[in-house]
């Protein structure tokens, strides 16, 4: 968000007051709830499940706090989704809330099993009452009301589809199908919409494109890894483990300072040097060194964990002073050369942005409010851990005519407008909640932190893991805290100093 807007904003306190957190270190069950009272976490040692799959277990396990979320029965009211096995051999189970056996949108729990033995539930349940049991509108047709509420007319950038489940409203919960309609014509579009499967009208329309940082092109010269094919060049990377495993690659095209169609960015010397040239080079090496930091020291395959070719457009539109994860893929803006400059130079917009795209895949954060916050915030992280030389977002491509200024901050988040601590939390109804404004109090935990420590690379890990394994698409900030501290007890133990530190550094910012 642009600083000057920032500014504009009326800040106002909310009080945080939840139960302290121990997460993964108590014999005894504890039950974690946010500042309205929401569970949100049950940790501890909370007993032995058997059953022949990761799915019984879970199942069984959940059985055991039905009290603590308030359900009755877990088989009648949970869906299996996925199970992940971490380093130490600990299950993450997540499952969806259902009714009726269809899904209630981002409310999910996860169950963490080790061996046998429960050892936390992620997560909370609500108690809804549904407007509907089937739906009285077909799928085509919430998809042409989904794309006609957007206003796009054009050609989309993937065929969207109707995926039908409830929609939390309160204490009700309406039956819709959630849409994504995205496209990158004209003005770029990741939208989920919800549309009604009683009347077919729409409940909810959401924009998830994400403002982007960096720096611009330097001039610099880089060694990029490029394909020869019929005596011309292409800007497509084979040399990853992705390629020998399942042939994906890292590719970047052109828009040709158009919207709607891409073109190979191609070279006959191999020598891309020419100026306008200079976009697609640094947008193809930093994504491959954003491949190569997850793959490396995370031990993830590309943004999706199994492989997925990574693409990135430049050049996209005219004078355009944004970059942003369209939900396949990076688009990158040239800048106008005054509020910014070209955008793909920089190191830290694409781990931003490629960030956004492992949420998508992980934990899944909506774009809203504290979860949305999140979500912008674990990109700054990430970006920080990886372009690791300060602790500005952006200050090399932001208004180029002004020295030393940036987006934000991840040490002093007040200099660019956002609040370090909950008693300066925004509210606010624009930016889908103020998630590029609120995002400054997980970013001054998460700088508290590594700067305790005297390492990004292990708080980047800690972040990582809590992404993946300990945080659903609604974790607020105080689920974000219990998130990170059961990452790092799983990672280096509840009586390390890395758990001590990472306490206090959430305390620092009201989250407690």
């Amino acid at each position: 968000m642009n600083k000057k807007l920032v500014a504009t904003l009326v800040l106002s306190s909310v009080a945080a007051s939840v139960f302290a957190v121990n997460a993964g270190a108590a014999s005894d069950k504890q039950v974690l709830k946010d500042d309205k009272g929401a569970v949100h976490n049950v940790v501890g040692k909370l007993g032995k499940v058997t059953g022949a799959t990761v799915e019984e277990r879970a199942f069984n396990a959940l059985d055991k706090v039905k009290g603590d979320l308030g359900f009755t029965n877990a088989k009648d009211n949970f869906k299996f989704k996925k199970s992940h096995k971490d380093e130490n051999g600990t299950t993450h189970t997540k499952l969806a809330q259902t009714i009726n056996g269809i899904p209630v949108y981002a409310s999910e729990v996860i169950v963490h099993e080790a061996n046998g033995d429960v050892v936390g539930v992620t997560g909370g349940f609500q108690t809804l009452s549904a407007d509907a049991t089937a739906a009285s509108v077909s799928d085509a047709a919430a998809v042409k009301a989904a794309v006609a509420e957007t206003g796009y007319t054009g050609d989309l950038s993937r065929p969207s589809k109707a995926e039908l489940m409830f929609l939390p409203q309160g204490d009700k919960a309406a039956l819709a199908y959630k849409v994504n309609v995205n496209y990158i014509a004209e003005a770029p579009g990741n939208w989920t919409v919800f549309v009604s499967a009683v009347d077919g009208s729409i409940l909810e329309a959401t924009n998830h494109v994400h403002a982007g940082t960096g720096t611009g092109v330097l001039g610099d010269v880089k060694t990029i890894q490029t394909t020869l094919t019929s005596g011309q060049y292409y800007l497509e990377d084979r040399s990853k483990y992705m390629y020998t495993q399942k042939g994906s690659t890292i590719k970047t095209y052109t828009f040709n300072g158009g919207t709607s169609s891409q073109y190979y960015m191609t070279d006959a010397d191999n020598n891309y040097n020419a100026s306008n040239q200079r976009a697609g080079v640094d947008a193809h090496y930093y994504a491959g060194k954003v491949y190569d930091y997850y793959y490396s020291s995370l031990g993830r395959n590309s943004y999706d964990g199994a492989g997925k070719t990574i693409i990135s457009g430049v050049n996209y539109s005219s004078r355009y002073n944004n970059a942003f994860w369209e939900g396949t893929q990076m688009v990158y803006g040239d800048g106008d050369g005054s509020t910014f400059i070209a955008l793909s130079g920089a190191y830290d917009v694409v781990a931003h942005e490629l960030t956004h795209a492992v949420t998508e895949y992980e934990s899944g954060l909506i774009y809203q409010n504290q979860s949305g916050a999140l979500n912008e915030s674990w990109s700054d992280a990430m970006a920080s851990v990886m372009d690791s030389g300060d602790w500005l977002i952006g200050e090399d491509v932001y208004t180029p005519g002004v020295s030393g200024d940036a987006l934000r901050s991840m040490s002093n988040p007040a200099a660019y407008g956002q609040p370090a601590h909950m008693n300066s939390y925004v509210n606010t109804s624009s930016d889908n909640g103020g998630v590029h404004t609120n995002s400054g109090i997980p970013n001054k935990a998460f700088y508290n932190f590594a700067t305790a420590i005297g390492s990004r690379t292990i708080a980047g890990k800690i972040w990582y893991t809590a992404n993946r394994d300990y945080m659903t698409s609604s974790t607020n900030f105080a689920g974000a805290r219990a998130a990170t501290l059961q990452a790092t007890a799983a990672l280096y133990g509840s009586t390390s100093s890395y758990y001590t530190a990472l306490k206090t550094a959430w305390s620092n910012v009201g989250v407690n």
